[in-house]
């Protein structure tokens, strides 16, 4: 792209947005986006198959359920392996590189370094033929099909959840020993940062060039909202399957254990308050007390039991993770001086 931009004229053009060398959201789609998606590759991939093979490992699916595990991870690697998929999403990716980028999103009708628009219609230029037919299809299709194996991963999940699991209410991590499914999907916050960088990096351009300043910066609040959301549901929505079962664990645990302390703080009643201490036992370090604090944290695990194996540690991670590439953009609409004295008020 760069030789037929300077073979143009626009590795350097009469206007920011004809410049090839000035476009911020290039560089960030190149030499950051497409390099994190490989990285992909031995980030994600080995967290989220750990977190299959511990549903073994740890007991939760249980030695009868092994064969259905076997066999729904072999459907999972038949999906994964399919060439079907992938021939679909080349072609997606081709159509979508003419419909589906950040230039078309954001509503750009102007002529760019890869784009003139002319009386007579639009002309692509050659580095704007590489850019549509070759550059845009491949970031795309390395998108497309990492969405394919996430949509993978969601349905061995599935076939999980239809399967008898060992699922404790009291597990300390507050979800029923699921927990970890929750940690393993924090590194798909990989893909959140990719795009955000490609996002912060147009942003930042229109600061640079176009005189974005910080009110429209602010009436965008809504859509960063939006956004995180977005990314939030992409990173965990998967992990909705359990929710209707660590719900039903969690009542079944509630009603089991509620019993259990009914009984057992009414013996205790009857031993040590009825009796007003008229036995030969002494409560300083009887069993009695120990049995009747651990009872009660255990049913306090329970009712604080989440129905969601997600917790909120895992969710500011990935929130703070997409809005990482959005820092710099402070530094160009405010000056630096200015950061320095509204953080030292903030401090003072």
């Amino acid at each position: 792209m760069l030789l037929f931009a300077s073979l143009e004229g626009h590795a350097i053009g009469p206007t920011p947005r004809e410049s090839l060398l000035l476009d911020f959201a290039t560089y960030a789609r190149f030499f950051i986006a497409v390099p994190l998606i490989f990285t992909a590759e031995s980030v994600v991939g080995p967290r989220i198959l750990a977190a299959g093979l511990r549903l073994v490992q740890g007991g939760i699916v249980q030695s009868e359920d092994h064969p259905a595990f076997l066999a729904a991870a072999a459907r999972a690697r038949q999906r994964r392996d399919a060439v079907l998929p992938e021939v679909l999403f080349l072609l997606v990716a081709l159509v979508g590189a003419w419909f589906a980028t950040i230039e078309q999103l954001g509503g750009l009708s102007t002529t760019t370094w890869h784009t003139v628009i002319t009386p007579a219609g639009l002309h692509i230029s050659p580095a704007g033929l590489w850019y549509q037919f070759v550059a845009i299809p491949l970031v795309q299709f390395f998108l497309f099909r990492w969405l394919w194996r996430l949509a993978i991963w969601t349905l061995f999940l599935w076939d999980m959840s239809r399967l008898r699991l060992n699922l404790i209410a009291t597990h300390t991590d507050m979800a029923a020993g699921v927990g970890f499914l929750g940690v393993a999907h924090v590194s798909l916050s990989i893909f959140p940062f990719a795009l955000s960088c490609v996002l912060s990096a147009e942003i930042a351009f229109r600061v640079r060039f176009e005189g974005m300043d910080l009110v429209t910066l602010r009436s965008m609040g809504s859509l960063l909202f939006a956004y995180l959301l977005f990314v939030e549901f992409v990173t965990f929505g998967p992990l909705l399957i359990f929710v209707p079962i660590l719900a039903r664990v969690r009542r079944e645990g509630l009603r089991s254990y509620g019993m259990l302390v009914q009984w057992h703080n009414k013996l205790f009643d009857e031993k040590w308050i009825e009796r007003n201490g008229q036995n030969d036992e002494t409560p300083l370090g009887n069993p009695d007390m120990s049995s009747l604090v651990d009872l009660g944290s255990s049913f306090t695990v329970v009712r604080q039991m989440s129905i969601f194996p997600v917790g909120r540690t895992q969710l500011i991670q990935v929130a703070v993770v997409a809005c990482l590439p959005g820092l710099p953009l402070v530094l160009l609409v405010l000056p630096f001086a200015e950061v320095l004295r509204l953080l030292a008020g903030v401090i003072t």
